[in-house]
């Protein structure tokens, strides 16, 4: 296959990247309906799974904020390297995974945790590469410093800087709000559904043991 024939392939997936993603998920959003929650109901394990939940949800939630004002309005005009983004390249990947992964301790499933990595990892490998292209396209060399020193996903704490003053952008910080307000129907779904199949006990209903 030639350069080119790949990088059509790698934008296209990278366009149809919320589509590929449903199809890759359906089949194990149907496969957490039909089995148990890990931890009986009400038990200290459930309470436990509960809040690690929470804590992933706004820790994610957290991450896209902080982001956000660094690079909100910015995002095309220049070349964002410090706050979070001088610990790793793609922090608003980064909280979104967080919040999406979620899901799987709100619903109790290693079943919904496989998938979520497995549409996550295709994903970010079909995006990441396509933005990072773009980036090295327009800032050149400049773009290649960050990267030798900027892990792309995974935060390098020690590489912290930042400025004491920052300009921030208030379109950048309404649009963020406008995807928040989306994000926060995610747990409220989540617990909504749990409930369902928890009434529902579907191993008596099938007869399964």
């Amino acid at each position: 296959m030639s350069t080119a024939s790949g990088i059509r392939i790698q934008t296209w997936a990278a366009r149809s990247r919320g589509w590929i993603g449903i199809l890759l998920l359906a089949p194990f959003c149907t496969a957490v309906l039909f089995s148990p929650p890990l931890a009986p109901e009400g038990s200290w394990y459930d309470c436990l799974l509960d809040q690690v939940a929470w804590l992933t949800f706004f820790a994610g939630a957290a991450i896209r904020w902080w982001a956000t004002i660094y690079i909100g309005g910015k995002k095309t005009g220049e070349l964002i390297c410090e706050g979070p983004y001088s610990m790793c390249r793609n922090p608003l990947y980064l909280g979104t995974f967080l919040i999406v992964f979620s899901a799987a301790f709100f619903m109790q499933s290693i079943t919904l945790a496989a998938g979520l990595l497995l549409a996550s990892w295709i994903y970010l490998s079909t995006t990441v590469p396509v933005e990072e292209r773009r980036l090295r396209d327009r800032f050149g060399s400049q773009f290649d410093e960050y990267c030798q020193t900027v892990p792309r996903l995974f935060p390098r704490l020690k590489g912290f800087r930042s400025p004491p003053v920052i300009e921030v952008r208030l379109a950048g910080l309404k649009a963020e709000a406008i995807r928040a307000a989306r994000w926060l129907w995610l747990p409220i779904i989540c617990l909504v559904v749990a409930q369902m199949r928890s009434q529902a006990n579907w191993p008596h209903y099938f007869h399964l043991p």
